[in-house]
């Protein structure tokens, strides 16, 4: 699965890549390769949800959202 977010690590805007395993999962940014365990449950996969329709609703203000689509695909604002 991928997903937009900001990365704490590079600081751009990026698509993010989630291995899930069972109960925990791993979100890896695309663009600087860092990666995070996490607690793989249905709130953390409500937050993902969630965190995306916030970046669809920030494309309004924010154009340059609506570009990351593929793997790898980063911007700062």
């Amino acid at each position: 699965m991928i997903f937009r977010n900001k990365c704490n690590a590079c600081d751009y805007w990026t698509v993010f890549d989630l291995q899930v395993t069972d109960d925990t999962a791993v979100k890896t940014c695309t663009n600087c390769q860092d990666s995070t365990e996490i607690v793989w449950d249905s709130s953390a996969e409500i937050l993902i949800r969630d965190g995306e329709k916030d970046i669809r609703a920030l494309e309004g203000h924010f154009p340059a959202l609506a570009n990351l689509k593929n793997r790898g695909d980063h911007v700062r604002l």
